[in-house]
C-alpha cells in the first residue's frame, strides 16, 4: 500500500510540472501595424504623438530623436523578440523613419 501511495504521489507530481503557467511579458510601445501605416514622412510631432503614443525613449541630448522600443517575452516558448522604431524631427517636423515594428 506504501508503495502504492509513494506511485501516485510521484505521478501527480510529474504530471502538475506540466500545468504551470508561464505568461507573456510585454514591454514598451506595441504599435498597430495600421497605425504604422499611416505615419508619414513630414508629420508634426504632436501628430506622430496622437498617432503612435509618447516615445519609450526621450534622450535629452538628442532631442530630435524618438525612441520607439517594444520587448516581447514568451513565456509559453520561452523566447524574446525586440524591436525598435527610431523617428527623426527637424524644427518639430518628421524628416525620417529608421527600424520596423
Amino acid at each position: 500500500m506504501r508503495k502504492l501511495a509513494l506511485f501516485f504521489s510521484g505521478f501527480v507530481i510529474i504530471t502538475l510540472q506540466a500545468c504551470v503557467y508561464r505568461m507573456d511579458i510585454p514591454q514598451g510601445n506595441e504599435i498597430d501595424p495600421a497605425s504604422l501605416d499611416q505615419l508619414k514622412i513630414g508629420m508634426t510631432r504632436s501628430q506622430v504623438i496622437y498617432l503612435l503614443g509618447d516615445a519609450a525613449i526621450n534622450d535629452h541630448y538628442h532631442a530630435n530623436q524618438a525612441h520607439y522600443v517594444y520587448y516581447l517575452y514568451n513565456g509559453k516558448e520561452k523566447t524574446s523578440e525586440t524591436k525598435t522604431l527610431i523617428l527623426t524631427y527637424q524644427d518639430d517636423i518628421l524628416t525620417n523613419i529608421e527600424g520596423s515594428m
